[in-house]
């Protein structure tokens, strides 16, 4: 959804003449709450990209376009379960985001870009240990050396 811009963001709300009291970002309070603001161009989605670019050990250029941003995620010539848990990690991050954006707006939680990122850890790490029964690599060692484990 958030790749083919059909989220539930303000700025699609509005333009399908649902009326929105106050359509800036609940995170930045600066911009409109688009898709691409929401989940790549916001200050605060930012610090959770390089928060997940620092641990792959990875620099990289922050598309602001789900779908290329997405596409960066697949690494060439990687075995298919490293493009998969990859693929993972991005939808993740992104799920983590929305719910914590929810969690801002309707909760009134305070912004906490680490929480959403070890959030996002903990649930990838999940998902690999049931999905991949060869798996033989602690949460800790996934926090730590995600590559490695990889």
């Amino acid at each position: 959804m958030v790749i083919e811009n059909k989220v539930a963001s303000k700025v699609n709300l509005e333009r399908h003449g649902i009326g929105i009291e106050n359509n800036l970002c609940c995170f930045c309070r600066q911009l409109e709450k688009s898709t691409n603001h929401l989940f790549l161009g916001c200050r605060v989605a930012w610090q959770i990209w390089n928060l997940c670019y620092d641990w792959l050990g990875v620099s990289s250029a922050n598309h602001n376009i789900p779908g290329s941003h997405f596409k960066h995620f697949k690494i060439l010539n990687a075995p298919t379960s490293v493009i998969l848990i990859m693929g993972n990690v991005w939808i993740t991050l992104v799920s983590e985001i929305w719910r914590h954006m929810n969690n801002c707006l309707f909760k009134g939680d305070v912004v906490d870009h680490s929480e959403v990122f070890s959030l996002a850890q903990l649930k990838v790490w999940s998902w690999i240990v049931s999905k991949i029964p060869s798996v033989n690599f602690s949460l800790f060692d996934w926090c730590l050396e995600s590559l490695v484990c990889m």
